[in-house]
């Protein structure tokens, strides 16, 4: 069964529209003989970094150059129908990606087809690079819930620390002393001994490096799942919200999702986090610059180099030989579970509900208030709502129509 689409009230744009294809796509037209099961069709699929887009073609031949259109099939999501160079030709959007369907005596090449309609994909764009600012700028877009991938990059790092820095506290399997030894049997040889030093060490060093990680990757989780918070709490926003919301800093998106009294203890666990930030994440993540000063040497003369935060420097990570030792790892864990604590119980925990069970959130005024509704009706509400979002995805993502 095929379906049409309405013309463009602005006949004249339609018209010009149509023409600048239509130079793109010579030879295609919009032909196609009735009766012919596409099945029945020759099929390819072009390398898929060529139409990252599927979804354009669509759009370009069924809104703008009218082809026939056919919805959703058998593990198919859309079909358009036309032809080229006078033999039948179909774009199908399948399961296992887009495929481009032709008679099986067709005479054109694949390259053809695939440079035109490429060609013409990238003025589709031009077209519509305003309306996507327009559709971001009024929040009618979706963000898709990478809280998942994020936060298992966080524990990912965070375990392997953990076990780098036991492993510093626990001796090197060494070899047994030799009989002949004379050594007393209350001291190490220096060869062992330094076999020690070393493993600790290379153990220590390690843990460091995987704690630098392991921030790095905490907060990159942290402002994703900041975003999704903004959209579940369901509270609406207005023209421009959502894009001065992304160009906050994570501390002020926190301020929003997590609004709270002075004297609440957030503050003191917030406060924790942002001395993480100032004196652990950003000299690691910005060239080892430190914003007190810390990573600047004045030279005082005829006495040395003094860091230009004098005894401040004390809080560097650089104070130390090892610059992140399992104290600072265990200190950041600490904080960070108490974070994790803030944004997932309490008067956030249903809000939550919505990031751990992925749902990709909405940020148009009519998904807000779902959001907003299910939160207020209870726990139950909002099962039921990721429990029927769930099904629908499932049901798209595999074509099950």
């Amino acid at each position: 069964m095929t379906k049409s689409v309405n013309s463009d009230p602005n006949a004249e744009a339609l018209h010009k529209l149509r023409k600048r294809l239509g130079k793109k796509l010579a030879g295609f037209s919009s032909d196609f003989p009735a009766g012919l099961d596409s099945w029945d069709m020759e099929s390819f699929r072009p390398p898929a970094r060529l139409f990252p887009v599927p979804e354009l073609v669509l759009f370009a031949f069924r809104n703008i150059m009218g082809w026939r259109w056919s919805g959703h099939g058998e593990k198919v999501r859309w079909t358009v129908y036309g032809s080229v160079l006078g033999k039948p030709v179909a774009f199908e959007l399948r399961k296992f990606g887009f495929t481009i369907l032709l008679a099986k005596d067709h005479e054109v090449s694949h390259d053809r087809i695939v440079g035109q309609v490429g060609a013409a994909m990238r003025q589709i764009e031009d077209l519509l690079a305003p309306f996507a600012a327009e559709q971001a700028n009024s929040g009618n877009v979706l963000i898709v819930n990478r809280f998942g991938e994020f936060e298992s990059r966080y524990r990912y790092f965070r375990s392997k620390a953990k076990k780098a820095f036991a492993r510093a506290d626990k001796p090197p399997k060494l070899p047994k002393a030799s009989k002949g030894n004379k050594e007393s049997a209350s001291r190490l040889p220096v060869g062992m001994l330094a076999a020690v030093l070393n493993h600790a060490h290379a153990a220590q060093s390690e843990g460091y490096y995987l704690t630098t990680a392991m921030i790095e990757a905490y907060f990159s989780a942290l402002e994703h799942r900041l975003i999704l918070l903004r959209a579940f709490n369901g509270q609406p926003l207005e023209a421009g919200g959502l894009l001065a919301f992304l160009a906050k800093s994570w501390d002020d998106k926190l301020k929003v999702v997590l609004p709270f009294e002075d004297n609440h203890p957030a503050g003191v666990i917030l406060g924790k986090l942002r001395r993480i930030k100032e004196r652990l994440r950003n000299p690691f993540s910005h060239g080892g610059v430190e914003n007190d000063g810390g990573s600047l040497f004045f030279h005082l003369p005829g006495v040395g180099a003094i860091p230009a935060n004098f005894s401040g420097f004390a809080d560097s990570p650089r104070f130390s030989f090892i610059p992140i030792e399992v104290e600072s790892f265990d200190k950041c864990c600490v904080v960070f579970d108490a974070v994790h604590d803030l944004l997932s119980t309490g008067s956030l925990e249903l809000t939550h509900r919505f990031v751990d069970a992925g749902v990709d959130p909405s940020f148009d005024p009519d998904t807000l208030s779902e959001y907003a509704a299910a939160r207020a009706k209870g726990d139950q509400a909002v099962e039921e709502w990721i429990e029927r979002w769930g099904r629908d995805w499932t049901t798209h993502a595999n074509m099950d129509y």
